[in-house]
């Protein structure tokens, strides 16, 4: 958090010593102490939710990313569909169309070969 060498810790306790003064100086330490382990604790679990809240929001873009794919290939599938039962109509059609041909041309009369 702070970056102090051990001069300003120092000077920091001389001057901490001449203004709370000996009596109360250990009960100062303790509370500055606890305050700051608080401080340290807070940054951390703010640094950690940050984290956690970036880590979702990645998942959230990826969810969205792989649902637009899905997507796609839904359609892409129902497009691929859609031509085969239209080719399957089609030959379907022209299958009855040959056969209603040869069973027309079954069922006519065979013309009489002349021979002169």
């Amino acid at each position: 958090m702070f970056d102090a060498g051990f001069l300003e810790v120092l000077v920091i306790g001389v001057i901490a010593l001449l203004v709370v003064g000996p009596e109360r100086l250990p009960g100062v330490a303790s509370k500055i102490g606890s305050l700051i382990g608080k401080a340290r604790r807070f940054v951390d679990t703010t640094k950690a939710d940050i984290e956690r809240e970036i880590n979702a929001s990645e998942m959230r873009e990826l969810l969205q990313s792989q649902k637009k794919e899905i997507d796609e290939l839904r359609s892409f599938m129902d497009d691929t569909k859609h031509d085969i039962h239209t080719q399957a109509s089609e030959v379907q059609s022209d299958i009855k169309a040959g056969l209603e041909n040869v069973t027309n041309t079954n069922s006519q009369p065979a013309s009489p070969k002349h021979n002169d």
